[in-house]
């Protein structure tokens, strides 16, 4: 499964790309949307099925990052989702390293 995650840098080393892949409940930060009913949904990560979508959401909310990581989710790296939110918006749970190794592209957001 391909699935599309807004990132805030590039570097695979940096901590701005590695805290992307954190929930915010693992970040500490506030519950929002469905977040706030769910703290399953809080410890997961939002993503969504389509680049396009994803690209959307990010020129909307330019603060939760510029880029948009496309990963290959394959079996045997622990991973679950389910379909929240709006069609073609999954939330996923997961390990960040492992969500890392998944990463096959990362494209910038224009303007």
């Amino acid at each position: 499964m391909t699935a599309y995650r807004i990132v805030q840098g590039v570097d695979p080393l940096g901590w701005a790309r590695i805290d992307s892949f954190r929930s915010n409940y693992e970040l500490g930060a506030r519950a929002r949307g469905w977040e706030v009913e769910s703290t399953l949904v809080h410890m997961g990560l939002s993503m969504h099925l389509k680049r396009e979508m994803a690209v959307a959401v990010a020129r909307r909310w330019r603060q939760i990052g510029r880029h948009i990581a496309e990963l290959r989710l394959e079996p045997g790296y622990g991973f679950c989702w389910a379909h929240t939110g709006n069609p073609g918006h999954i939330t996923l749970w997961g390990r960040p390293p492992q969500l890392l190794d998944c990463v096959i592209d990362i494209l910038e957001i224009g303007d």
